[in-house]
């Protein structure tokens, strides 16, 4: 006898099921959209294996997980012969990428704070070398291409390429104390639509890896 409750693709298909931590990449906009995952993420087995390509840079560790969102308005059409609506069609859609940046390091408060380049001051003996960056007041959001990268249990992989990424007006803080959460720094970026691309690809693009078969 068949089994009447079933899913799309049977419960052996692993890409239907998602759990676990993923990786946050960015590049400058100027960047080529990639053709594969092998253009962001080195794929060859080996010591290198899973390292970033470049231009393409790590964010590092994240808290909270990553968090990817879809949603959009609409225009309701109706009229006076009609009790209710006879068409509905999309007038924006947004998507946006946030996640809670865990390390401490110089770099992250460069990326979600939006702070200029890093210089390293050299020092006279016995004093050492300091790394210096501005905490600046931006008139203008940097533009990034933004990566989510993902693997299943299987070692296959997805990502999320969106062309082009600014950051999101959100307060982004920490908090030095004795007990208590470490820091992390809240950060989420906004994807904007690139007009040369075409309409299906705006946003950006899925990839995702298909098992050998075996």
């Amino acid at each position: 006898m068949g089994t009447f409750l079933r899913s799309r693709h049977g419960l052996a298909y692993e890409r239907g099921f998602v759990q676990g931590a993923g990786r946050v990449l960015l590049a400058p906009v100027a960047t080529v959209m990639p053709d594969g995952i092998e253009d962001f993420i080195v794929l060859t087995a080996g010591a290198t294996q899973y390292d970033v390509v470049a231009p393409f840079t790590e964010v590092g560790f994240t808290k909270t997980g990553i968090n990817i969102t879809r949603n959009n308005s609409e225009e309701d059409f109706d009229v006076d012969q009609q009790r209710g609506s006879i068409k509905r069609r999309p007038s924006n859609w947004e998507m946006s990428i946030g996640t809670q940046l865990a390390e401490a390091s110089l770099e992250t408060f460069q990326t979600a704070w939006e702070l200029g380049p890093i210089t390293t001051v050299t020092k006279v003996a016995p004093q050492l070398a300091e790394r210096h960056v501005g905490l600046s007041a931006p008139n203008s959001y940097a533009e990034k291409m933004v990566a989510v990268v993902f693997q299943f249990p299987d070692g296959t992989i997805r990502a999320w390429v969106f062309r082009k990424c600014v950051r999101a007006a959100q307060e982004s803080g920490l908090t030095l104390q004795k007990t208590g959460e470490q820091v992390s720094l809240p950060m989420r970026w906004n994807a904007l639509t690139d007009s040369s691309a075409t309409v299906d690809t705006q946003f950006g693009e899925m990839f995702e890896q298909v098992p050998a078969v075996a």
